[in-house]
Parts: C-alpha cells; sequence; structure tokens
C-alpha cells in the first residue's frame, strides 16, 4: 500500500523485499536531535583528549593517554588544569574547552525537558483545546494512528495521544515532534484527563473493533458530564468490517448526541472510493478494443469494496458493463461468500472468479491466458497477503508488456509497506496508511460537500411531502446521520464525476454557471441515476416487490428506467436537473471539456504553456482544456509538461511501454513525466505504426502544432516568442 513501480529486470523482488525491511527498521531508529548531541559530545572529547596531548607535549608535562582523557572528561563541568593557564592553546583544544561546557548545558536543558514536556503540553492543551485525541494498535509501529499522529503534527495543529504502550516508538517520536500523551492505563480514569470538553475530536484507530467500541463507550460516557450540551465531540470509530458496522450504529445511534457523536470509519471503503474517483476505469482506453475488462488478482476487502461501487457506480454512454474476473486460490469459497452477501451483483455486471494461484513466475502467462480467452483488461488490480509477493507480481506483469513493446494497462497494488517510488511509473500503488493518515480524510467532513448538499435536497424534497426529521434512520441532519446513509450519498456524488466523464464533462472549482444539458442528455444521465439508484440497491440486498418495506428491503421501483411512471422518472430528472445547485453549494461547477490536441512532429515553435492558457480562459471561459499528446514526442511532451505543472489536465497517448519511453529520457525529466503519466485525466493506448495526427485530430476540438496542418478554424500557432500568432478567434 505504498508506493512502487515496475522496471523490470532493473530491481529484483529481493531489493524491493530490502527497501521494504529498510523503511520498517527505520521506525525504530532513535531521534536525530539525541544522536546529534551524542555525536558532537564524541568529537568534542576527542578534540579535547588530542589537545590536551599537544598541550601538554609543549609544556614539556608527561602525561599518558588516560591522564588527557581524564583532563577532557573534567571540561564537560569547566574544571580547566591550572599548569595550562596563560598558555597557547592548540586549536583543538579550545574548540573543545568552549564545546563541552556548551554542549553538556545543551544536553542536561534537554534532558530536562524530556521530564517535564509532557506535563506542560498537556497544561497548554487543556488550556487552549481543538486537540485531536488519537488511540491505535499497540506495538512499535502504531499503525494508522502513528500516520494520523504524524499528518496532525505536520499541519502545525495539537495532538494528544491516547497510547496503551507510552514506550512505543511511535508515541516517542510524536513526542519528539510536539504531541502529548495520556497513557491508557485505567481507560475510564484516562479518558477524564483528555480534555474531552475542548478536544476537536477523538480518533480510534485501532484494527481491533472491539477494542475501539470499548474506548467508544467511554468517551461517549464521559463527555456526557464534561462536555457542553449542543456542541457534540465527534468520535471517529474504524470498523472495516462492514457486516459489523450496521449493528454498531444502531447501539450508538440512539445515545444522546448532544455531547458525542460516533462516526464510523472503514479503511476499505476510504480505499476504495480513493481508488474509484482517482483512476476510474474509463480513464485507460485501447484502440480498437471496446470492453471494459478488469482483472483482479487476489480479494481483499478493499477490492471487494472497489468492485462493488464501480458495479453501482458505473454508467456509460455506450452501454457496455465492466467485467470483472478474479484469480484467487481459493476462487470458490471466496465467490460462495461474495453471492452470500451479495446475491444481485451478477444482474448488474458479470463477476466471474477463477481457481488460479497467484505466482509471481506464472503471472505473465495468467495474463497471456486472460487475454487470449476474454481479451485485453482496462485495469489489474492486485491484491495480496504479503506486500512482496504482490509487487512481484505486478513487476512480472509488467515485464510480459514491455516484452511485448505494448502500453501496459493500469496496474494498482495494495501494499502496506514504503516501497522506492523509483521503481517504475507503470505500477499504482493504492491504500498506504500514509496516503491514509490525513485526519481530515478520516473525518471526511472536507470531502463530503457534495453529499452533504445532496442529503439536504433529498430532506428538502420529504419535507414537502409532509415527512419530519427523525421518522426514520434516512430523515436525519447530515450530523446525526448513520454512516450507511452518508456513503449513499457520497456514491451519489462521486457518480456525479463518473456520469459528467461520459458526456463530455468535469467538476471544476469555483463558482458559476453549470452548462445545460441538452433534452436527450437529461434523459441519458437521469436514466443513468436511476441506474445508480437501483444498483446501490441490489449490492445491499434489496428486491423488488410491489410496497415498499423497508425492514425486509423491498423496494417498487427496483425495475428499469423505461418501466418506471413519469411520476417516478421525474424524481430521477429533478435530481439531475438540481445538480447544478449542489454543485454550486459544494463551491463547484460543471463544465463540458474543449480537447486540445498538440501534434508531434512540430517543425516550427509551439506556444508557451501560459499563453495558451490564458487564451483559451479568455476564449473558452465556460470549457475544462484537456490538452492530448504523444507522450514519447520530445515538442509534446516538453509542452504537456509545462501545462501538468500549471494544474492543467492532460491526457496521454502512448504507442510503446511507458517505462521504456521513460528510460530513453534525460535523467532531470522522469520524474516530471512519470508524474505526468500517473495524474494523467486519460490514457489511450495505441497501436505501433498509428496515424498520430490522425488519431490526434478525430479526438479533439482544437489543434495545437507548429505549421499549419487541415482545417484553419481548429488550428493554434505561435510565433517564435511563443505567443499566439494564429486560432480560431483571431481573423
Amino acid at each position: 500500500m505504498a508506493a512502487r513501480g515496475a522496471t523490470a529486470g532493473t530491481i529484483g523482488t529481493a531489493a524491493v523485499a530490502g527497501a521494504a525491511r529498510a523503511r520498517r527498521r527505520g521506525a525504530a531508529i532513535m531521534p536525530v536531535a539525541p544522536l546529534v548531541r551524542f555525536g558532537a559530545m564524541a568529537v568534542a572529547l576527542l578534540l579535547g583528549i588530542v589537545g590536551f596531548g599537544e598541550a601538554y607535549a609543549d609544556a614539556g608535562i608527561a602525561t599518558g593517554l588516560t591522564q588527557n582523557a581524564l583532563s577532557a572528561v573534567r571540561l564537560v563541568v569547566g574544571n580547566f588544569p591550572q599548569a595550562l593557564e596563560g598558555r597557547s592553546l592548540p586549536l583543538t583544544l579550545n574548540i573543545a574547552r568552549w564545546a563541552l561546557p556548551l554542549l553538556t548545558f545543551w544536553t542536561t536543558i534537554a534532558l530536562a525537558w524530556a521530564q517535564v514536556r509532557n506535563g506542560v503540553r498537556l497544561y497548554f492543551i487543556r488550556l487552549r483545546g481543538e486537540h485531536l485525541v488519537i488511540a491505535g494498535d499497540p506495538g512499535e509501529d502504531g499503525g494508522l494512528a502513528a500516520e494520523a499522529a504524524r499528518g496532525e503534527l505536520g499541519g502545525g495543529r495539537r495532538v494528544l495521544l491516547w497510547p496503551r504502550d507510552r514506550r512505543a516508538t511511535w508515541v516517542t517520536d510524536a513526542l519528539d515532534h510536539g504531541a502529548a500523551e495520556v497513557e491508557q492505563d485505567e481507560v475510564a480514569e484516562t479518558a477524564g484527563k483528555l480534555a474531552l470538553d475542548k478536544a476537536r475530536a477523538v480518533l480510534l484507530l485501532g484494527k481491533d473493533a472491539a477494542t475501539n467500541i470499548a474506548l467508544a463507550s467511554t468517551i461517549t460516557a464521559r463527555t456526557a458530564s464534561v462536555r457542553a450540551a449542543g456542541d457534540p465531540l465527534d468520535v471517529i470509530l474504524r470498523i472495516d468490517d462492514l457486516d459489523l458496522r450496521r449493528s454498531v450504529e444502531q447501539r450508538f445511534e440512539h445515545g444522546d448526541r448532544k455531547t458525542a457523536r460516533v462516526r464510523l470509519s472503514s479503511l476499505p471503503d476510504i480505499v476504495s472510493r480513493q481508488l474509484s474517483l482517482a483512476r476510474p476505469i474509463d480513464a485507460f482506453i485501447r484502440e480498437g478494443v471496446a470492453g471494459r475488462l478488469v482483472l483482479v488478482i487476489g480479494f481483499t476487502a478493499p477490492v471487494e469494496r472497489f468492485l462493488l461501487r464501480t458495479l453501482a457506480g458505473g454508467h456509460y454512454r455506450d452501454g457496455g458493463k465492466p467485467g470483472f474476473f478474479v484469480y484467487d486460490s481459493d476462487a470458490k469459497g471466496i465467490e460462495e461468500s461474495f453471492r452470500a452477501r451479495h446475491p444481485a451483483a451478477d444482474s448488474l455486471s458479470p463477476v466471474t472468479f477463477v481457481e488460479a494461484r497467484p505466482d509471481p513466475a506464472r503471472a505473465a502467462a495468467l495474463v497471456d491466458g486472460f487475454v487470449a480467452g476474454h481479451g485485453e483488461p482496462v485495469a489489474i488490480l492486485i491484491d495480496q497477503p504479503d506486500d512482496d509477493r504482490a509487487l512481484a507480481i505486478a513487476l512480472a506483469i509488467d515485464a510480459r508488456y514491455r516484452a511485448l513493446d505494448l502500453p501496459a494497462p493500469p496496474i494498482h497494488v495494495q501494499m502496506d509497506g514504503a516501497y522506492d517510488l523509483r521503481l517504475g511509473a507503470g505500477i499504482l500503488p493504492f491504500g498506504g496508511l500514509a496516503a491514509l493518515a490525513d485526519p481530515d480524510l478520516l473525518l471526511q467532513d472536507r470531502h463530503d460537500a457534495l453529499a452533504r448538499s445532496i442529503h439536504e435536497f433529498y430532506l428538502e424534497g420529504r419535507f414537502a411531502e409532509g415527512e419530519r426529521i427523525g421518522i426514520r434512520a434516512s430523515m436525519q441532519e447530515w450530523e446525526n446521520l448513520p454512516e450507511s446513509f452518508r456513503d449513499d450519498n457520497r456514491l451519489v456524488a462521486d457518480c456525479y464525476q463518473l456520469k459528467l466523464r461520459d458526456i463530455g464533462a468535469r467538476l471544476a472549482d469555483g463558482g458559476g454557471a453549470t452548462f445545460t444539458l441538452s433534452s436527450d442528455e437529461l434523459e441519458e444521465m437521469s436514466r443513468a441515476e436511476h441506474d445508480r439508484w437501483m444498483a446501490a440497491k441490489l449490492v445491499q440486498g434489496w428486491v423488488y416487490g410491489p410496497k415498499r418495506d423497508d425492514a425486509r428491503r423491498i423496494h417498487p421501483d427496483i425495475i428499469p428506467y423505461d418501466d418506471l411512471s413519469e411520476p417516478i422518472k421525474d424524481l430521477d430528472r429533478e435530481q439531475v436537473r438540481i445538480m447544478a445547485r449542489l454543485l454550486a453549494a459544494s463551491g463547484r461547477r460543471a463544465l463540458r471539456t474543449l480537447t486540445i490536441a498538440i501534434l508531434p512532429g512540430a517543425t516550427g515553435a509551439l506556444p508557451d504553456a501560459d499563453a495558451l492558457l490564458s487564451a483559451l480562459a479568455a476564449h473558452h471561459p465556460d470549457r475544462v482544456p484537456l490538452f492530448l499528446g504523444d507522450i514519447a514526442d520530445a515538442p509534446t511532451r516538453t509542452l504537456l509538461l509545462a501545462l501538468h505543472q500549471r494544474g492543467a489536465r492532460i491526457q496521454v497517448v502512448l504507442t510503446a511501454h511507458m517505462q521504456a519511453i521513460i528510460d530513453a529520457l534525460p535523467a532531470d525529466e522522469q520524474p516530471g513525466t512519470i508524474a505526468l503519466f500517473r495524474e494523467a485525466d486519460m490514457v489511450h493506448a495505441c497501436r505501433t505504426g498509428t496515424d498520430m495526427t490522425d488519431y490526434l485530430s478525430r479526438r479533439s476540438d482544437l489543434l495545437v502544432t507548429g505549421e499549419m496542418v487541415g482545417d484553419r478554424r481548429r488550428t493554434i500557432l505561435a510565433a517564435a516568442d511563443g505567443s499566439i500568432a494564429k486560432a480560431p478567434w483571431i481573423s
């Protein structure tokens, strides 16, 4: 779950494992400051020994190494031999004479501060408040709690740790960087020392759900007696098991929420959401291949949630549905469990389970067989219990594509450890703890603006029909809404982005008008909204029935869009129409895209990136520019890199394996090009020999080139200084 890549043949699996172990060992290394002090003292003592030897020799006094060493040690307390007073001393002795007392004073102050710092910090935290209380797993590395503490301290905010083992390395590391701690000894007693009346939130991030639940119960009981009503404390409770989550929600949702609100956080859900938004499966297309096949090797919770999220939210204008193929050594058992929990999954898209032992030595052959039997995948997900094994499989698959000189689809690998980012461009890590450590991500408030607006719109509609707050679980204000219903709204919000991509639009930050949908687009997106709603219901175990029954999960609208009554269709249409208002409430808007292709082989100058962006903003303010170009073409790559650095959205065209392209570049160009590729809005994989000018021209609105090509009304030309010389808006 961290960075990796795939320069096959350059770094072997053993080296990768060694890098991972080195990072893990690094967690136990002493803090830098004590090491610096120790080293400085040692150097000063050595200088003192050498200096005394020289000084006594110059004075004609016979001494030995032991006496010189004792004299140097006495310098620590400022004791200098009378016999050498007033004499010209060697530089080494002068340095030691002044450095050792200062270093001793510095060390004494540091040791004294180490003894009192926690009490001082606790005093100021209790005085000021707005701190984050963090509890996690015992042990050296602390898991997610340690990463959350680092993220919060790195932002200059206050952290109060509540550890079970105050001697753990992650705790001492956080203390060295400004945290305070209250050891989790007697839970009820120590909870009273956490200044919960002024805390910003509490994060209970251990892996063990039972422990987290017990701590949450203690926290909520304590806040009831110390926190002012109307200012509830958010208690974020990590529960990764979805089957357990609903019962935990019910346990806490009936409590007094005036002083504390328990909110559930699931790492697999957060991981799957990040992955589906960062790299939707339509973000990779292969020339001549229409299918959307996803190859999954291994099947743990985050990948299962990604699959379900894609099934529930995937809607594509061409009607093509994604097909998932899961390869695992226990495919039969996994399939039985999956079908039992999600009996309607196949009604959304086909999910095929294949018995196969994931093995690095046979990974390339596995892909060969898959391609021969089904076709090229648009994404490969690898999820193994062991990081080194997962990465070795990814490297082998990437090497297979490189040997064939083919652009590889995105190879997503879930790993817990930290790996060298330079391993290659084509392997994309996900789910690493460091990527999940942002406390705002765990709280999700910053990421939920659109989801909140969607729920508020839902409440408005229900109020208009005479319903009231609290009549059922979904009829709650956002702050009190159970997490499962929040997730429903998050899926709606995330699917806006997918549906907008499908009709050639993107979300943009800032206010302003959203583009107007045509009648066909309105109906298409309404159909997509109903498909999404129905898919989400089916995934959750709902079935069709003539009369709604929430307890039995029966709903009369779980039917195809065309079979709905017009009033029910109008609900979906209104959900689409209201999108502009909901986006504005979340500080964003939807705009149509403007695709600008950069033609390869330019002999003349290409426009300056700033000049190009300024001209497009002035003449197409209601469009989102997408820049499309062949990353292997040097002039194109230079312009794409400059545009990417300025925040523009880039679509990359490949005719060869990405790592082969990277390896051919100068070393200083490689990091930026890798980032450009990994963050691309879309990757177009083309066959060798593709007429690139024709390919780009057919997929773009405007053309950037060094000389006039084709339709003058679409061409942008630059002057020698990079300014725009010719363009459709220049007569």
